[in-house]
Formats: C-alpha cells, sequence, structure tokens
C-alpha cells in the first residue's frame, strides 16, 4: 500500500503561520521584515509587467533597510507576472 500525502492547504499554512511562536532573532532579520509588504506586491501586482513587479519589489526590501538581490527579485517578478505569488 502507498503512502497518501495530502497537499498542505492554504488555511492551514496560514494556522500554521499564526500558531508558530515568535522567535526575536527571525524578527530582525530583513527578510522577515519585508515579507508582508513582498505578500502584497505579489498580490496587488499580480499580471503586471515584470519590470514595474521588480520596482515594487525593490522597493518593498528598501523599506525595511535591506539590500534588494535584484537576481532573485527578477526571478520573483517573473513569477507574479505570470500570476504566481511566490511569497504566499
Amino acid at each position: 500500500m502507498t503512502p497518501r500525502f495530502r497537499r498542505e492547504s492554504a488555511i492551514q499554512r496560514d494556522l500554521l503561520t499564526y500558531l508558530r511562536p515568535p522567535v526575536p532573532q527571525l524578527a530582525r532579520q530583513v527578510s522577515e521584515q519585508a515579507r508582508p509588504g513582498l505578500v502584497e506586491v505579489g498580490h496587488s501586482y499580480a499580471g503586471r509587467p515584470a519590470a514595474e513587479v521588480l520596482v515594487a519589489l525593490e522597493h518593498a526590501v528598501r523599506s525595511v533597510g535591506g539590500e534588494p538581490d535584484r537576481a532573485a527579485l527578477t526571478e520573483f517578478a517573473e513569477l507574479i507576472e505570470a500570476g504566481e505569488n511566490p511569497f504566499t
């Protein structure tokens, strides 16, 4: 008998996010501080041109004092242009 694996639903993922205990070291990381802004860009810029999305992603990272990784953000911008949100 083959084992069955269920894919994690969005609601399960959201609940795990809320139930995860706060970790001060994690909260200080720029990536965690930028996460809400990146999620918002992913939602509000879905389907827009990658160049436009890239500018918004860079702004989200800079707004929390981070230095954007242009190569990584370019990949994310292409996914968002295709309608996917890599941050959710």
